[in-house]
């Protein structure tokens, strides 16, 4: 049986239209199974720091979701206004505060002064302290040392050593 020239054109359309898409989304698929969606996340588009935050503030990725953006938090320390203590905040991509408190480094009794404060990013389980009963998150210190809540500030050692390392 041969085919009439607009049926062979139809059935050409018909593939084409259907195919594209088909090989859209199977193409898509595998840019988001091999990190496209992180590398777009973190090259491309990189979150942001809020314009209140202080510049010592670092992105801390959260545990990995099928399907996000910009999961995470940014942790930045100034000193607080009593001079005392530095101010701590944790906040969401957007801005929205999620904790903010007094803290104090392990090392020292004395605030730490805002442009002397070098934060780095730890594991996302490592960031809070639930298991001391305390909704707070830690700061780590290049050099190993920890900010910690005022609260919290005499558990240092036993902080220390419940990390995972």
């Amino acid at each position: 049986m041969k085919t009439e020239p607009s049926e062979k054109s139809l059935i050409t359309t018909f593939a084409w239209l259907l195919g594209v898409p088909v090989f859209a989304l199977a193409a898509m698929f595998m840019f988001w199974m091999f990190g496209g969606i992180r590398w777009l996340e973190t090259k491309v588009f990189p979150p942001q720091r809020p314009h209140f935050m202080p510049l010592n503030s670092i992105w801390i990725d959260g545990l990995p979701l099928p399907i996000s953006w910009h999961h995470g938090w940014w942790f930045g320390c100034s000193q607080s206004p009593s001079g005392t203590t530095n101010y701590c905040r944790l906040v969401v991509a957007n801005g929205a505060e999620v904790y903010a408190g007094e803290y104090l480094p392990c090392s020292s009794r004395s605030p730490i002064q805002e442009g002397s404060i070098r934060l780095v990013p730890p594991d996302a389980q490592d960031l809070w302290l639930f298991r001391r009963g305390i909704d707070a998150p830690l700061g780590f210190l290049e050099g190993g040392d920890l900010l910690v809540p005022v609260a919290v500030w005499s558990e240092c050692e036993s902080i220390k050593a419940g990390l995972r390392h």
